[in-house]
């Protein structure tokens, strides 16, 4: 349901039905009845963002006298994936609901510190503070999750590494991508509207884009983190082979003579010495015993295994 704020030193709800007096108002409209939304002309947005919803990235547009920018939020292991949008012209700022994110953004808006002759300018920049208010937990939690998964790694635990660290990584790239997305915004509105920030707001959203560069620095960090983790799961893999390549080459090595002695004594030539022999059968078990032992003695004095 559409509902109309006014931007002050906090934001305050005004009502469900639109302003006489357009001024400093912010206005959220749900998706589906935008089309048919009482708003000036300057708040129209453009087409990308009515269709929105097939959107799969964070973008900014800049035309005449209006700012027009699309969110989407990627999903992780505690928050679905969610969408929003904005368009600002002068005081006044629209934001397009898809569900119920955006009330929950300007309920965080709302608990933060208020601002002296606060306008649109600020509440933009308080909308994309709160966008990434808990990345930084986020981020531990991934970073938590990849040293178990290294510690399963490492005692051996490698059963559904595979399946768990790919869900790691586009986790992480999904984010990388995100925050690479804010920060090319920030940017963007730095270099083509400077002059719709005042020296606060203008301040605060550069702070705004050091963090969002921050934490796309964290997450390559978990990047090349997993890489890592990746390489030693692999070595992991190569020490189990060259294990079973080793006891597998040591059983071989141990058998050989004994196949040796069966080819022998198994010619069946008429004048062998052993082939009419009470104690024959007897003398080759017991060769073939204390070949082994010999064996056996041998590799465990080099430390073969």
């Amino acid at each position: 349901m559409s509902c109309y704020y006014r931007m002050e030193e906090r934001v305050r709800l005004l009502g469900k039905e639109p302003p006489e007096v357009w001024e400093n108002i912010l206005a959220v409209i749900p998706h589906e009845e935008l089309s048919v939304a009482p708003l000036p002309m300057g708040l129209r947005p453009p087409p990308h963002i009515m269709r929105g919803k097939e959107q799969r990235y964070c973008r900014i547009t800049f035309e005449a006298g209006q700012v027009a920018g699309f969110f989407h939020v990627p999903a992780h292991t505690r928050q679905a994936t969610h969408n929003c949008a904005f368009t600002w012209c002068g005081s006044n700022v629209l934001l397009v609901a898809y569900d119920d994110f955006v009330q929950v953004c300007l309920h965080r808006v709302g608990q933060l510190s208020a601002h002296k002759n606060a306008g649109s300018a600020d509440f933009i920049v308080d909308f994309l503070s709160v966008l990434i208010q808990d990345e930084l937990p986020h981020i531990q939690r991934l970073e938590e999750s990849l040293s178990s998964l290294e510690q399963d790694v490492l005692q051996g635990k490698v059963s559904r590494f595979i399946h768990q660290m790919s869900a790691l990584r586009q986790e992480l790239n999904r984010f990388n991508r995100y925050y690479a997305q804010l920060n090319d915004m920030a940017d963007s509105v730095l270099e083509n509207v400077p002059e719709w920030f005042d020296s606060t707001s203008l301040q605060r959203l550069g702070y705004f884009a050091r963090r969002v560069d921050s934490l796309r620095d964290e997450t390559q960090m978990l990047r090349e983190y997993a890489s890592q983790i990746s390489t030693e799961y692999q070595a992991q893999i190569d020490i189990a082979q060259n294990r079973i390549m080793k006891t597998l080459t040591i059983v071989t090595t141990v058998f050989l003579p004994l196949s040796l002695i069966a080819g022998w004594y198994g010619m069946n030539f008429a004048y062998m010495p052993e082939l009419h022999w009470t104690f024959g059968y007897p003398a080759v078990i017991l060769l073939s015993a204390v070949v082994v032992c010999i064996c056996l003695y041998f590799f465990k004095r080099r430390h073969f295994w």
